[in-house]
């Protein structure tokens, strides 16, 4: 009989050393030694009628290799379910010595799900804002959409006012330093000539665009300029500049005029029935971040009251793919790959403080699930594939083939299940 000893390594972390007696291993040597046998070409013998002992001579390494691959990893398996733990990923694994007569041993450590208790999940306390859609709200989402059709006309001797454009050329300082030669990664945002720059907040040098309220074309201005801690280019977060501009161009906006027109080009019979879709637009848009607020307020007493230790490795694995989403974010943002490289160490502590986090609220969600039976349906797992192949713009039927291949399938039901699980708190929150 197969000997299993498993030892704590670690908090989520137990070492297996498993013990394959001498007759069990001899038996396998003998299956596999005749699979070769049966097919072995060996000069002076015909195919398969080599004595089994020639046989062996001739493909040890290849039997003893067919055996670390093939037979023991049965054995592992049998004494993992055996010993009913629940493996996360496997760390390590001892190299095995085969040796005909004697048993064989190996030892492999793994990382496990944790096993923890569950708070209270019933009748979690929850604070619902109800918040009221107002007439003030949708007239602001009207004017949005207006700011957004308006145009915009060239115009002489007419000041710039606020949501007007200035045309601009403009060279920035620090000190007498020009700010390109001081920080080569301002590029752009250092000079430039001919940029349109709308006179509001929205302006990419920050606080440009209020400066130039007020100004004509032709006007010249020097502009104190504080680049935010925040700012999207790292070198200039937090520094101070001095811009030189010139006006050599005005802009006047033109807001949109709700009439016919407009309302023909929105597919809107009347102006009540676009109020009508701009009110249910809002509604669900607080109904939506409501149940945001919601989730976090149990997610945090998910959290604080349950007190668990996670695998090392699922920590890590997680880590590494925030990673990789953070830095994505902020390429998007207008991060260079170089200045990813420079915030790694900061990038690094934030996606494993999440991480940590994630994992910790993935496995309490699983045993609330596990603890209310809920299952994922064979047809809940293909809708949401489907979801997903849409919004990654792939074939459903190939994703799910890439996912099963990945084994990266049943994080789909995990996260089916977990959100059976977190409505199913929701339905029974205690509402303050």
């Amino acid at each position: 009989m197969m000997k299993v000893s498993v030892k704590k390594a670690g908090a989520c972390r137990k070492t297996v050393a498993i013990e394959v007696p001498a007759e069990v291993m001899a038996e396998e040597r003998a299956e596999t030694l005749h699979v070769y046998a049966k097919h072995a070409r060996i000069p002076g013998f015909r195919k398969g009628k080599a004595p089994a002992h020639v046989v062996a001579g001739k493909y040890i390494k290849e039997i003893d290799q067919d055996l670390k691959e093939r037979v023991l990893p049965k054995f592992y398996q049998e004494a993992i379910q055996a010993e009913k733990l629940k493996v996360v990923n496997v760390i390590d694994a001892t190299e095995v010595e085969l040796s005909e007569g004697s048993p064989a041993t190996f030892t492999v450590t793994v990382d496990v799900v944790p096993e923890f208790k569950l708070p209270k999940y019933e009748q979690i306390p929850v604070k619902v804002e109800k918040n009221e859609v107002s007439d003030a709200q949708v007239q602001e989402q009207i004017d949005q959409l207006l700011n957004q059709q308006a145009t915009f006309d060239d115009v002489e001797d007419k000041p710039i006012d606020k949501g007007d454009m200035g045309q601009l050329s403009y060279e920035a300082f620090i000190g007498d330093q020009p700010l390109k030669e001081a920080i080569p990664e301002a590029k752009g945002i250092g000079s430039g000539e001919g940029y349109w720059v709308s006179a509001d907040e929205q302006a990419f040098i920050p606080g440009m665009g209020e400066a130039l309220i007020g100004l004509n074309s032709g006007d010249s201005k020097e502009v104190d300029i504080h680049f935010p801690a925040t700012f999207m280019v790292k070198e200039l977060a937090d520094v101070k500049a001095r811009y030189q501009i010139e006006v050599t161009g005005v802009r006047v906006k033109k807001p949109a005029v709700l009439d016919e027109a407009m309302l023909e080009r929105l597919q809107v019979e009347s102006e009540e029935k676009l109020r009508e879709l701009m009110r249910d637009q809002l509604e669900m848009q607080a109904e939506n971040e409501s149940l945001q607020k919601t989730h976090e307020q149990i997610i945090a007493f998910l959290i604080k009251k349950t007190k668990l230790d996670v695998p090392e490795s699922a920590v890590q694995q997680q880590t590494r793919e925030v990673m990789y989403d953070l830095a994505r974010q902020r390429m998007m943002q207008g991060a260079s790959q170089e200045q990813i490289g420079e915030q790694q160490e900061e990038l690094f502590k934030e996606a494993q403080e999440r991480s940590l986090e994630n994992v910790k609220l993935r496995y309490i969600g699983l045993a609330i699930a596990d603890a209310q039976s809920f299952e994922a349906s064979e047809n809940e797992v293909e809708e949401e594939i489907t979801r997903i192949a849409i919004q990654q713009r792939k074939d459903a039927t190939e994703l799910r083939k890439e996912m099963i291949e990945n084994q990266t399938y049943g994080s789909v039901i995990d996260q089916l299940r977990f959100n059976k699980a977190l409505n199913f708190m929701v339905e029974n929150a205690k509402l303050k």
